[in-house]
């Protein structure tokens, strides 16, 4: 400890040992900034839950009218859509797949998602080394029931985890899976 507080009096510390040394002192004053209360955090959730449950309902009435490219168009370009038949990979190949699956609005019925949990994924990130921090939430897994009603048939139902991740500002689906 004396040999320190020596180098330091004679002015003999390194410029790298002086900058450590104030991101030490910086990070332990600022440690937390950028962190959310609980309270944030809750309303931060509340919030996203409630974008979330709007772009499912809009996504129902979409495929409801028939518009499968607006359907489609919450998926990210890379997603990955998971369902008995197999594997689609990226936004296009599922459109193509629905496509050629749903030929119309009477093969493609009615659709309703009823959400039975919502859990959204913090991330934090950490700017200038670990000192300047931001938490927000990144993520969002939704498990839901889904129902394509018909005038004249029987309608199907099934699940569905959907995985939502915030991309350059909008939420997207990256991962899919309906059984």
């Amino acid at each position: 400890m004396k040999m320190n507080r020596k180098c330091i009096l004679n002015n003999s510390v390194t410029p790298a040992l002086k900058w450590a040394a104030c991101i030490s002192i910086l990070s332990a004053s600022l440690s937390g900034c950028g962190e959310l209360s609980p309270e944030a955090t809750e309303t931060a959730e509340l919030e996203v839950v409630e974008e979330i449950e709007a772009l499912l309902d809009a996504q129902g009435a979409d495929w409801s009218g028939g518009d499968l490219e607006s359907f489609t168009g919450i998926y990210s370009e890379d997603c990955v859509y998971i369902s008995p038949p197999g594997m689609v990979e990226g936004r296009q190949a599922l459109l193509d797949s629905y496509r050629s699956r749903y030929p119309d609005t009477a093969a493609m019925g009615s659709l309703s998602l009823d959400i039975i949990e919502m859990r959204p994924a913090f991330v934090t990130v950490s700017y200038i080394l670990p000192v300047l921090k931001s938490t927000d939430i990144g993520g969002v897994s939704a498990v839901a029931r889904w129902t394509l009603s018909y005038p004249d048939r029987a309608p199907s139902t099934g699940l569905t985890l959907i995985v939502f991740r915030r991309i350059k500002g909008e939420w997207k689906i990256v991962h899919d899976a309906s059984m």
